[in-house]
């Protein structure tokens, strides 16, 4: 209960416009009996929780302040990304399978209404277990419709709760049909048929552009981390070639200095014995490759999401595979470039 009061006291430092859009989210996710507001301070509770461990923990691996602060704000901005996200996917998913039904249903609507019953009663009676989310929002719209609600405003409530096109596109030619007095029967049949043309046309989109998917799929995750590998391994060698020359001219490097101290010119340029940090080292160019590598298999799911299923976000299920894969081809070719050139740079 304290947890509770101390979420939403969290939350109130957020806008009443964000808290009505995760209301919703909520609502179209099938977590109606969550309080918005309850959600929003346990994720921003969780995001600076996350946030500070990551802040704790920086200086055992970097020195720069700077990189601790720009890590835990980076933490804090995921978390609460993954939050947002994961409402999102809940109420796509949903979606979805509300989409899967939806012809079946109205047909079954449909016979109903065919065998003499009354539009209320033909949906009450179309609700099936093995409609699943459907089924649960059939008996709220029949509840309500039986308590006095008009059909025509209880199917507008539908697609508020369900974050699907093709239901509000549906809805709206039922009620259009309500209003006007049509054939109910015949315009659910219709609008069923329509729909399945629509996910028909969907699944051919798929089809066709499998070549595309496939040719974003190999450039993410085995092209781009083999060449990130050998670039990787080229800058390592470089370093050890030139490790190599250094020590084998360090004796006369040596004498020089010497000679150089004992006539007085050791503040010269270039002769203070100094080493050089400048430049691009080896650990960069792999921390540059991990980094590239995630936002492209990050970017490649949502792409492939994009092409094959027409929603970006519903390629977020392959973002771990292919970061995966990818990861294992760098690390995986790397290794292997090390093994079978190791013993001519030693």
């Amino acid at each position: 209960m304290v947890s509770l009061i101390l979420y939403r006291r969290l939350s109130s430092m957020f806008p009443k416009q964000l808290a009505k859009g995760i209301s919703r989210l909520l609502v179209q996710g099938g977590f109606e009996n969550l309080d918005a507001r309850t959600f929003i301070g346990f994720a921003f509770f969780f995001a600076v929780g996350a946030a500070l461990v990551t802040f704790f923990l920086m200086p055992f691996f970097f020195a720069e302040r700077i990189i601790h602060l720009a890590a835990a704000t980076f933490v804090f901005l995921v978390s609460m990304g993954l939050f947002y996200l994961g409402l999102t996917m809940s109420a796509d998913a949903r979606a979805r399978q509300v989409e899967e039904v939806l012809p079946v249903a109205l047909q079954m609507i449909s016979a109903n209404i065919r065998a003499g019953m009354t539009l209320e009663n033909a949906v009450w009676s179309s609700a099936r277990p093995e409609f699943g989310a459907f089924t649960a929002e059939i008996k709220r719209m029949s509840a309500d419709a039986f308590g006095g609600v008009p059909i025509s405003q209880t199917l507008g409530d539908l697609p508020k709760r369900v974050a699907s096109p093709i239901l509000d596109r549906a809805i709206r030619l039922i009620i259009e049909g309500i209003v006007l007095g049509g054939e109910m029967a015949k315009l659910l049949d219709e609008v069923a048929e329509d729909i399945r043309s629509t996910q028909l046309l969907q699944k051919e989109i798929a089809v066709s552009t499998t070549t595309y998917a496939i040719f974003i799929v190999f450039a993410a995750v085995i092209a781009s981390p083999l060449l990130f590998s050998v670039s990787t391994y080229y800058t390592v060698l470089t370093e050890k070639i030139g490790e190599k020359q250094a020590s084998s001219g360090n004796q006369n490097t040596e004498e020089f200095m010497r000679a150089a101290q004992t006539q007085g010119l050791s503040g010269l340029p270039g002769l203070s014995g100094q080493k050089s940090e400048s430049g691009i080292k080896a650990s960069d160019i792999k921390n540059f490759a991990i980094a590239s590598i995630s936002l492209t298999s990050l970017f490649a799911a949502l792409i492939l999401g994009m092409i094959r299923e027409g929603k970006a976000t519903r390629g977020l299920k392959y973002a771990p595979i292919f970061l995966l894969v990818g990861l294992g081809v760098y690390l995986g070719f790397a290794s292997v470039l090390e093994g079978a050139f190791s013993t001519f740079i030693k």
